[in-house]
């Protein structure tokens, strides 16, 4: 009834929500986020390169975190597909249409 597709989204989800939900990695994002919002806030303001660096890796940290949500969502919605897709095959379709 399911696809290889659908099969490997809901996989993926659920090894991102994992990991997403692992305590070592949910220090590690926080940890090197405030390190380099802190590093951020004691840079002088001339070092405006500096500062770019920082940005940059940043916005680079925040997106693996989205990009590790994206997988969590993506197989979310495959899993409710399915589930949809199983409810009609077997009749269970609680919508009247």
């Amino acid at each position: 009834m399911t696809d290889d597709k659908t099969e490997l989204e809901i996989k993926r989800g659920h090894d991102a929500a994992q990991l997403l939900g692992h305590p070592m990695l949910v220090d590690a994002f926080h940890d090197i986020e405030t390190e380099i919002v802190n590093k951020w806030q004691t840079s002088p303001a001339r070092d405006a390169e500096g500062r770019e660096k920082l940005w940059t890796m940043l916005h680079l940290l925040r997106r693996v975190r989205a990009h590790l949500e994206a997988h969590v969502e993506t197989g979310m919605v495959a899993q409710a597909t399915l589930a949809q897709k199983v409810a009609r095959a077997t009749g269970m379709n609680s919508t009247p249409f």
